[in-house]
């Protein structure tokens, strides 16, 4: 059976979640919202999606083969 999966590239302070990697396999067919608990981000950090270069919502499904980015809340200080 083969295994749908997207690849993450998180940016910023969210590469701390994934190891400090550049990006990681995920399981495709879930949320985006799914992938960051699943991984231990907390969704209120992430300001923005980009799933192909395009803006998406926390909510959308994962398909086989996207490009997700996550970018942080820009904190001060």
């Amino acid at each position: 059976m083969n295994v749908m999966s997207a690849i993450l590239k998180p940016y910023g302070i969210l590469k701390t979640y994934i190891d400090g990697e550049k990006e990681k396999a995920v399981e495709a067919g879930r949320t985006v919202r799914q992938m960051m608990v699943d991984l231990g981000i907390p969704p209120e950090i992430v300001a923005l999606v980009l799933v192909n270069d395009e803006p998406k919502p926390k909510d959308y499904i994962l398909q086989d083969g996207d490009i997700v980015k996550l970018l942080a809340v820009i904190g001060g200080g």
